[in-house]
């Protein structure tokens, strides 16, 4: 008895697709976290120290600033001065920030949920101010005698490079997508390999029983 024919074999996905996925992939997501922990690890390197009390004429860029000022070691333990208690102390009241052209900009308190490390020491956000406009400015402290760090904030630094953020997981499922199609084309060649030793067409094909 004559056995229908069964339709075309399926097609096995191309090899240089899959190889191509797969690089693009994960140069896309390699690229777009350099690009994204560079500019922050730069971001907190460069942050300008300041004398408590005392001020700082800064260049700045557009963007979400805040202040920071130690509250912890890298021994868990309270860093010394006037912080010691652990939490922040200084308060928008302390701090005046000019602009350009003289005009105060408003400043609020902010809640100590970004940190900086500098050597053994964790500064914790404690003030915050927006540039709206790059210049120079004056940034005046009025608080106990210590030290603070003036630096953009991390989530805005971070929000502001979004593109490259979305760029890690589009570069991930790139690289998935090629893995996937690189087993699926393994897997259906050894299938039609076995079947070619055994004497049989591979399954699929037109004469396969």
């Amino acid at each position: 008895m004559d056995v229908a024919p069964q339709g075309p074999p399926r097609p096995t996905p191309s090899l240089s697709l899959a190889i191509g996925l797969m690089v693009l992939g994960a140069a896309l997501g390699v690229l777009s976290v350099v690009m994204v922990t560079l500019p922050l690890l730069r971001l907190v390197r460069d942050a300008p120290s300041v004398t408590t009390p005392g001020s700082a004429t800064l260049y700045l860029h557009k963007g979400l600033y805040k202040v920071f000022e130690p509250t912890g070691t890298a021994t868990a333990g309270p860093a010394p001065g006037p912080s010691s208690s652990g939490v922040t102390t200084i308060s928008a009241t302390d701090v005046n920030v000019s602009g350009p052209a003289g005009q105060p900009l408003p400043v609020s308190d902010s809640r100590a949920d970004e940190v900086i490390t500098r050597g053994r020491r964790h500064y914790s956000s404690a003030v915050a101010f927006r540039v709206s406009i790059p210049g120079s400015y004056t940034v005046r402290i009025a608080a106990a005698r210590g030290d603070a760090v003036i630096s953009r904030s991390l989530a805005d630094a971070v929000r502001s490079r979004v593109g490259w953020v979305a760029g890690i997981p589009v570069g991930g499922l790139l690289f998935l997508i090629g893995l996937v199609l690189l087993v699926v084309r393994i897997a259906r060649r050894s299938k039609a390999r076995k079947a070619a030793l055994s004497g049989y067409p591979p399954p699929g094909s037109p004469r396969a029983p």
